[in-house]
């Protein structure tokens, strides 16, 4: 049956009305997708992480307890336990090994010989990637070491009966040349060979009274003292560097200073929130250091005259930096850094898939990177 005539102009409008609030739902829905794209597209840049937990030469797996046992060492890494010291190639095959009696093991590398040392004890050897060299066992606990031009080390000891001792050994044999005592001077903190390998200088903390200066000591070879200077300034300052003229820089967890020994004043004087290190390159120094307490950490080239460059952003934390002319590797979490003194930019920026320990130069261009997951060995084009 046919509806009468009357009734359609009533659906037509129904109809409309339906289309015009899909047409409104449409609308709506379509603002709300244009709100929720970003204004502008975020293309990553030249030093965007990339992920190389494949493409990196992997040499063998361990453990995250492990890891912290292994210390890149030339062509390959040093195991080190309390009882035993292991040169293992870089697949994880052992090269040698030595029976050793330490309390807290740690290690120093230099750039041909690595320094295993007790720093719960007094015991010590020097080795190098075909054997070890020498063994002995010093008067007091080994709290930090240095390696020297013509087969010297410097060994920092800790003793019951004085402030500190430097006591200067043959590393290829053990054998003892002299020993650096400081009465008077106070508290030593570190030992640094110069650039030109005809000295070495010593920090030490003079606490009398109710301040603590900076002290700087310089020997001669032949353990002559050839400098003293009380800076005029307070607290610790461990750290010895030397920038691109071979003059001393010295730094603290706040601090760095310009040191010349004509005058107990700096050469120049920078306050940073946080300084977590400062490397020579063969381009000059860099600042490892954060503009806040927390946060993030950038490099910073620092002139002789104590001009900061611009900052390279790294990350919250790092590792230890290594050195190789002008690069400057360290790790960051699970990425690793190669940073260019010479052009101030980063060569590197790659994400390895797990937690940074060490690394070390295996060459100018490679990298021997220890993981919380295994050894892998980067190379940096």
């Amino acid at each position: 049956m046919t509806p009468p005539r009357e009734n359609l102009p009533h659906r037509s409008k129904a109809s409309l009305v339906i289309l015009i609030l899909l047409a409104f739902l449409l609308l709506a829905a379509a603002i709300a997708l244009a709100l929720s794209v970003p204004e502008q597209t975020i293309l990553p840049d030249a030093t965007e992480s990339v992920d190389l937990a494949a493409s990196a030469q992997l040499g063998f797996a361990c453990d995250a307890t492990e890891a912290q046992r292994l210390y890149p060492f030339g062509q390959g890494v040093v195991k080190l336990t309390h009882n035993r010291l292991a040169y293992l190639a870089l697949d994880g095959s052992e090269v040698y090994a030595r029976e050793i009696d330490m309390v807290s093991p740690f290690a120093v590398a230099g750039s041909s010989r690595l320094l295993a040392a007790d720093r719960g004890g007094t015991s010590f050897a020097v080795l190098d990637e075909t054997g070890v060299l020498a063994t002995g066992s010093r008067e007091g606990r080994i709290v930090g070491a240095a390696f020297g031009p013509d087969h010297l080390l410097a060994l920092i000891e800790d003793r019951h009966d004085s402030t500190g001792v430097v006591a200067i050994i043959d590393s290829t044999t053990g054998d003892l040349q002299y020993e650096c005592h400081f009465p008077e001077s106070g508290y030593v903190l570190s030992a640094r060979f110069t650039p030109d390998g005809r000295s070495f200088d010593v920090a030490l903390v003079n606490a009398d009274g109710l301040e603590t200066r900076p002290v700087l000591k310089r020997f001669a070879l032949d353990g002559e003292a050839v400098g003293q200077r009380i800076l005029d300034a307070q607290g610790l300052y461990p750290v010895l560097a030397y920038d691109e003229g071979g003059q001393l820089v010295i730094s603290n967890d706040s601090n760095v200073s310009g040191v010349d020994y004509a005058t107990d004043q700096p050469r120049f004087s920078l306050d940073l929130p946080r300084i977590e290190s400062i490397s020579a390159t063969g381009s000059g120094l860099i600042v490892l250091a954060g503009e806040r307490v927390s946060g993030t950490l950038g490099l910073y080239p620092l002139s002789g005259t104590g001009q900061m460059g611009p900052r390279t952003e790294i990350g919250e934390a790092a590792t230890a930096p290594a050195v190789s002319g002008s690069l400057l590797a360290l790790g960051s979490s699970t990425r690793v850094f190669v940073y260019d003194a010479k052009t101030q930019t980063l060569r590197l920026d790659a994400n390895l898939a797990a937690e940074v320990v060490r690394l070390a130069f295996s060459d100018p261009q490679t990298l021997t990177v220890v993981t919380s997951t295994g050894v892998r060995r980067l190379t940096i084009q």
